[in-house]
């Protein structure tokens, strides 16, 4: 049998992990995150690896079987993936050049840099804007009814009614955006993956989820650099919800493992704090975002010429 004839098997996939929110999961197809196929070469097929998301993936490729198989590496084939970035994994080829080969792989795909790590120092804004506060429904300290996962262990539900402001607790990218769900939520299993979200990648290679939101509110795209206090989308009550509310955590890769983090928000009423169960989270007023975001303007851009100082010229000057 010629090389010609070499039989190339695709490499079946498999997702190992899934994301979850507030009970609320999306379980990616392999190639919706990262697209592997073969390319030939001369006397040889070439295994690709593409990343088609914003988000650093590490890819694990595992031999299942094979038969008269020449390798370029060594397996399990295990790569970290920058957003967007494609790499050759390994060349393969019949060993004995007189028969074909076969080769049956699956593959793993997690998200995330399992080399990040998470800055404790840092705290996190209240993620909302409101002119009043908002209670916690479910914290890691209290009762858990949906976050039960090592993912979703240290998230917060914010109760909050739908329209509501959703800001950046933190700096970083725009990873990922969903926004077409309808805002009909229910504690009902085929509303696990039709939640509207917003991921945000951190400087440190953590990422934080704003979940739930409104039906095409998202004020955001991949790849956008967002800062502390910009407007993300409007609340809703998307996916698997028994009320209008805001689920939020931090997550990472820990060695091929997403997991949440406890983390710290703060406040000019209180300082920095953890939230807890049944507490409630007071906002900052929206001034305080926009005054560091902004100059403010000077008294020639408010005082026209033979105009006296008012009220108007004074919110002028506070703009």
């Amino acid at each position: 049998m010629s090389v010609n004839r070499v039989c190339r098997v695709w490499l079946i996939a498999v997702f190992s992990y899934a994301l979850s929110f507030s009970q609320f999961s999306t379980v990616y197809a392999a190639n919706d995150l990262v697209k592997i196929e073969t390319v030939r070469k001369a006397g040889s097929d070439t295994v690709v690896a593409t990343n088609n998301s914003r988000m650093p993936v590490m890819v694990t490729l595992q031999l299942s079987s094979s038969s008269n198989l020449a390798s370029s590496r060594n397996w399990p084939i295990q790569v970290l993936l920058a957003g967007g970035q494609s790499m050759e994994l390994v060349d393969v080829s019949a060993a004995n050049k007189q028969f074909a080969y076969t080769l049956y792989s699956n593959s793993q795909v997690v998200q995330g840099d399992p080399r990040a790590r998470h800055d404790a120092g840092v705290s996190y804004r209240i993620p909302f804007l409101a002119d009043q506060a908002f209670q916690i429904l479910q914290s890691a300290d209290g009762p858990l009814f949906t976050h039960t996962t090592v993912a979703t262990r240290y998230a917060v539900d914010i109760n909050m009614p739908v329209g509501t402001a959703v800001v950046a607790a933190r700096a970083g990218m725009v990873v990922e955006v969903v926004r077409q769900f309808a805002d009909n939520g229910k504690a009902e299993p085929e509303f696990f993956d039709k939640a509207n979200y917003v991921r945000v990648l951190h400087d440190d290679g953590s990422w934080a989820d704003y979940v739930h939101l409104m039906q095409n509110s998202t004020q955001v795209q991949p790849g956008q650099r967002v800062e502390i206090g910009n407007v993300l989308a409007l609340s809703g009550n998307s996916g698997f919800s028994t009320t209008p509310h805001l689920h939020f955590h931090v997550q990472v890769n820990q060695n091929g493992t997403i997991i949440s983090l406890p983390f710290r928000f703060r406040n000019a009423h209180d300082g920095v704090f953890t939230p807890l169960y049944k507490t409630w989270l007071i906002p900052d007023p929206p001034n305080l975002t926009v005054s560091r975001a902004k100059t403010r303007k000077t008294l020639r851009e408010c005082l026209s010429a033979g105009k006296v100082i008012d009220d108007v010229v004074i919110r002028c000057l506070s703009s």
